[in-house]
């Protein structure tokens, strides 16, 4: 059961969060930013939210299916994916 919840917050959190970068990012996303501080990569708005919020997904829908109990693989994961929004939103701002 906790482990059904913790995917499915992750899972609101993840859609949340998307919702919020459809609105705050620009259009040209930087995705790769230089050591001097330069963006050394860009891509479409879209792209940038759809990726990591499919790894979020991904990620909780392995644990809701998976069979054994101390997987943590799709929690990684899923961390992972909210942790690229943050970022993006936060060199993008």
């Amino acid at each position: 059961m906790k482990k059904n919840l913790i995917s499915i917050l992750f899972v609101v959190a993840a859609i949340g969060l998307g919702i919020i970068s459809c609105f705050l990012l620009p259009d040209v996303v930087a995705v790769q930013v230089g050591v001097d501080g330069q963006i050394t990569n860009t891509m479409p708005k879209l792209l940038a939210i759809i990726i990591p919020l499919g790894l979020s997904v991904a990620g909780s829908l392995m644990n809701l299916t998976g069979k054994e109990e101390k997987n943590i693989k799709g929690y990684i994961l899923s961390v992972v994916g909210i942790a690229v929004m943050v970022l993006s939103l936060l060199v993008n701002r």
